[in-house]
């Protein structure tokens, strides 16, 4: 008896066509591949390419009013967001500098395509060793860069990739390439198409259209149909290649182009197997595919090095080109082991956990739990008994009847005397002259005890004035709550030479008889109980130089983020902020040695305790200050930042509203346009800013010492004449914890 079992009528025939289905199938596409297979040996000339797509893009590339192209950007600025928190702390060194030079020659290509190749190599290392590495089990990178100036490059002459160049171009590689490790590409043999996890076009002349808004440019047609040449071969290699080196979203296509200057990346994704093959005409045939079946984007062309050579690893032009190889290496070796959305939200894990941290500190310091606590529970205790006061004189002031209108302001004359009364004495000073703008209350002086040494007299406003001008209000800032700082900091022995130091203060006595009934009362002479704050040293405010001379140079920017740091580690040693850093707020001083330095002034505004309230400037306020009415421990300097970007040369408009200052911060922020400006000026000055960016809006301290320590060094200023009473500078590292460039 026959073993096996019966067929059903019809069963055997259906498995019949089912096999025959399927070898009907497999010689398509094996026809389809040989088609591809020939076709991939007749596309050689770009030029030729180009010419069949160049109306389509030319098209795609027009500018609307709208001033959007119709070619959408690869990335979204939350993606590029997203990376920039997942690498925080994450260190990307530059080794070679690109060069600087005003044209591109023959003699400095060279270097300039090893400055692209060590960017490419910084750049996919790190992104493996963070995302991909494991530590437990450390692989090397499975990626090596090559170049067409690379001894890789001398040693691979037989390359199939030098079909990317037009004829007659050599065998030269037309860019530089992240080549996957993956069998004869990593030992020596021929590298193709499908083992290039990203291409790089390297040519001068990267930039065509710009938007009506002057932000953002597009890069040239022929910058656009070199790339997609290059990732349509990438893409055609795929299905041909015996052992893939791309094994996810083989559809998609991710090439860089650089100058050296700038950069942006074209990102092509399509199906090959819609592509039409068996034809004569290879390069009508792709540029047909490519309209029809092809999604292709393109980013706006933006900065990645600076005028110093220096690669801005933090600027929008460098994330665009890091996420673009992020996405290159995960094509190869699938998703990361440490997620994007993972890295990024540990940051914020972080700031949340500091943002505990800070708060179970202020409770403790309510309940007096420690004696520092107790000490700082003590000042706060202190202050608040002053404010309450000085809210009682308020009101005292405002049920009084006489208030004399804004027109009998006091202005004082070249020559005036001045004798200033207080509990235990009486001093005389000279006015010489208005300092500031127009209609300021500050003058300049010399003591009749100390004959030639300058002063600023702040005259306050006649306690009548204050409800009803407002001006006049911001003068009771400007002295009755500047004495109060003033004088803290000199109960606490802060001082410093970039800060300004009390000399005297009480209330303006008047000539003839006084008929107050009180110490504390006045009568009904317009001088009588006017406030009067006596400071040192004097000086032009930044605005007033910046509108007389221009902007600053180098150097000079370099000093007054030196010295405006210093004052305000000096003031946050005791928990005092400035709250209103602004350019008529910084005074410009002659030293004794005929060098300028620079002080931080106009303390009306310091915030001592939580419920102070800082000054709203929307050119110059921190994000915080703007949006909670509050700062943050990096608010000041924050500000200082926006006045470094002002006197170097960046536009900070007039705002209409709040909302909108807040807008520009996002989008000068998001965009690293003050880092750019600042990149133009000094390395330095960039990492500063880069390092603030990653403080803003949290409750991290600024670690003022390494800045102080970096500056110094870049001024040349003598360490040991450097005003930093701290003794970590001896054993200080040299990192800020950013992921800016090492600066010099």
């Amino acid at each position: 008896m026959r073993s096996g079992r019966r067929v059903k009528s019809g069963e055997g025939s259906s498995s019949k066509t089912e096999r025959s289905k399927e070898k009907g199938e497999g010689s398509f596409r094996r026809a389809g591949l040989e088609g591809l297979r020939e076709f991939s040996r007749k596309i050689v000339n770009v030029d030729a390419f180009i010419t069949e797509l160049h109306e389509w893009i030319e098209e795609k590339l027009q500018v609307p009013p709208s001033g959007k192209t119709k070619i959408h950007s690869p990335f979204q600025i939350d993606q590029l967001r997203t990376l920039d928190y997942a690498l925080v702390g994450v260190s990307f060194q530059q080794l070679l500098r690109m060069p600087v030079s005003q044209s591109y020659t023959s003699s400095t290509e060279p270097a300039v395509y090893l400055a692209v190749e060590d960017f490419m190599h910084t750049a996919t290392q790190r992104l493996w060793e963070t995302f991909w590495d494991a530590p437990e089990e450390p692989e090397n990178m499975p990626f090596y860069i090559m170049g067409p100036h690379t001894s890789a490059s001398e040693a691979l002459s037989a390359l199939v990739l030098d079909k990317a160049s037009s004829r007659g171009s050599g065998g030269t590689l037309p860019g530089a390439a992240i080549i996957v490790k993956n069998g004869s590409s990593g030992g020596g043999g021929h590298v193709l198409w499908d083992h290039v996890a990203a291409f790089v076009e390297v040519r001068e002349d990267i930039t065509g259209a710009t938007s009506s808004t002057g932000l953002q440019s597009a890069p040239s047609v022929e910058v656009i149909g070199r790339a997609l040449f290059h990732g349509l071969l990438m893409l055609t290699s795929r299905p041909l290649a015996k052992k893939p080196s791309i094994h996810y979203n083989v559809d998609t296509a991710y090439i860089l182009f650089v100058n050296s200057r700038e950069g942006g990346v074209v990102r092509l994704k399509g199906d090959v197997s819609k592509l039409e093959t068996n034809t004569d005409n290879v390069y009508l045939c792709a540029a047909e595919w490519i309209k029809e079946h092809v999604e292709v984007t393109v980013s706006s062309v933006e900065q990645v090095w600076n005028r110093f050579g220096n690669a801005n690893w933090g600027d929008i032009g460098a994330m665009q080109l890091l996420l673009a190889i992020f996405h290159s290496i995960e094509q190869c070796r699938g998703p990361p082991r440490n997620p994007l959305a993972e890295m990024a939200a540990l940051h914020n894990e972080r700031v949340q956990h500091r943002l505990i941290e800070q708060r179970e500190s202020l409770e403790m310091q309510e309940s007096g739990e420690t004696g520092s606590s107790q000490r700082s529970n003590s000042l706060r205790r202190s202050s608040r008994l002053e404010s309450l006061e000085i809210e009682e004189e308020e009101e005292e002031i405002e049920t009084r009847d006489h208030r004399r209108a804004p027109d009998h302001i006091m202005k004082l004359e070249p020559g005036t005397i001045l004798w200033l009364e207080d509990a235990h004495w009486q001093r005389g000073f000279q006015i010489h002259e208005q300092l500031g703008r127009r209609h300021s209350s500050v003058y300049s002086a010399i003591s009749l005890d100390e004959v030639g040494k300058p002063l600023a007299v702040h005259v306050g406003a006649h306690p009548s004035q204050l409800e009803p001008s407002w001006e006049d209000m911001s003068t009771w800032y400007q002295v009755q709550r500047q004495t109060r700082v003033l004088n803290i900091m000199k109960q606490r022995g802060v001082s410093s030479k970039y800060l300004t130091q009390i000399i005297a203060s009480g209330r303006l006595m008047h000539p003839g008889p006084c008929s107050k009934k009180s110490p504390t009362s006045r009568c009904d002479h317009p001088w009588c109980g006017t406030p009067v704050l006596v400071t040192a040293p004097i000086g032009e405010t930044v605005d007033l130089v910046v509108e007389r001379e221009g902007l600053f140079s180098v150097d000079e920017a370099l000093r007054i983020c030196h010295d405006c740091l210093s004052a305000l580690r000096s003031a946050s040693s005791i928990g005092i902020q400035h709250g209103d850093i602004t350019p008529d707020h910084v005074i410009r001083v002659t030293g004794s040695d005929g060098y300028y330095y620079y002080v931080l002034s106009d303390w009306g505004h310091g915030v001592l305790e939580e419920r102070d309230s800082p000054a709203l400037s929307p050119q110059f306020s921190s994000t915080a200050a703007l949006q909670d009415g509050k700062l943050f421990p990096a608010s000041d300097t924050e500000s200082l930042v926006y006045l470094l970007y002002y006197i170097c040369g960046g536009l900070i408009p007039e705002f209409d509203s709040m909302e909108a200052a807040l807008q520009w911060r996002d989008k000068v922020w998001a965009r690293r346009i003050i880092q750019q400006q600042l990149g133009e000026v000094s390395a330095v000055l960039k990492a500063f800013a880069d390092y603030v960016d990653t403080l803003c809006g949290t409750p991290y301290p600024v670690d003022y010492d390494i800045w102080l320590h970096r500056l110094a060094r870049a001024l040349s200023i003598d360490p040991s004449k450097n005003e930093l009473s701290s003794g970590r500078l001896e054993f200080m590292a040299e990192s800020s914890g950013t992921s800016a460039p090492s600066v010099n």
